[in-house]
């Protein structure tokens, strides 16, 4: 047996929950809103990066004055020791000269790259602000052999830009434009 209750008065009265009927066109419009940005970003807008220099000509001159830069900087490094942990102040010397005769090599690489002439205003202050950077980079390792030159066994520290090393910002700019060989060499204890 089953017994059939009345709702209580107050239960029967409540009216009906409002309904929004504006919220839920906010809500669809937003969410179209939404999907043409994505839309745009995926199948309408350019894809061209940052610090993507628009001359084809000045990407393929800077890769092959970086790779002949290169192949020179690679010849003056000599590994046969391995990593010596306590250098004798002559091992440190040595070092530096090795490092400042990469170093020279890679300013030089710089000044020629930044010399192809590029027929833009914007491709012009691009490089101009990858020279900037890779000087900074150029100017840490100087800093560098100085303190080796003065019997520090010190560690090679690069300048922080936007809270990460130079390096970073001037690798966007190679991948970028897809100069590989344009990219700083790397930690000075073995590859100079």
């Amino acid at each position: 047996m089953s017994i059939v209750v009345d709702p209580p008065e107050y239960l029967a009265q409540a009216p009906a929950p409002r309904k929004h009927p504006w919220l839920r066109w906010l809500i669809i419009v937003v969410c179209v809103l939404i999907a043409a940005m994505w839309a745009y970003a995926f199948l309408w807008a350019p894809s061209k990066g940052v610090y993507r220099v628009d001359d084809n000509h000045w990407r393929s001159e800077a890769q092959i004055i970086c790779q002949a830069a290169t192949v020179q900087r690679l010849q003056l490094v000599d590994t046969d020791q391995g990593f010596i942990a306590h250098p004798t102040n002559a091992q440190m010397i040595a070092h530096a000269d090795v490092v400042d005769r990469a170093t020279d090599i890679l300013d030089k690489m710089l000044t020629d790259v930044v010399a192809v002439p590029v027929p833009t205003t914007r491709d012009q202050e691009l490089i101009a602000t990858f020279e900037k950077y890779y000087r900074v980079i150029l100017s840490d390792r100087r800093a560098y052999t100085a303190k080796l030159r003065s019997f520090e066994n010190a560690n090679y520290e690069e300048t922080s830009v936007d809270g990460g090393p130079v390096t970073n910002v001037v690798t966007d700019f190679t991948s970028g434009n897809n100069i590989k060989a344009c990219v700083p060499p790397g930690e000075l204890g073995t590859t100079a």
